[in-house]
């Protein structure tokens, strides 16, 4: 709700409790990279640059990825 709201820091706040726990609510693989994707997002909209490219770097280095690299670069 609170990103569909535009409340993204208060999305990211949200997101970054649970994060740990992505693994064990469930879902595909796929269902949990959407989380992730969410948590990134709200990070650089919510003006967390530093933090979104600490989540970003572990993403890198499992697979490349365009979206990831394009995201990484709004954070510099």
């Amino acid at each position: 709700m609170a990103f569909a709201a535009s409340d993204y820091r208060e999305c990211a706040v949200r997101l970054e409790i649970v994060s740990q726990d992505f693994v064990r609510i469930g879902g595909s693989h796929a269902q949990r990279e959407v989380f992730e994707a969410t948590l990134i997002i709200a990070l650089l909209r919510g003006n967390e640059p530093a933090k979104a490219k600490s989540l970003l770097q572990a993403p890198l280095h499992r697979r490349p990825s365009q979206r990831d690299q394009a995201w990484l670069w709004e954070t510099e």
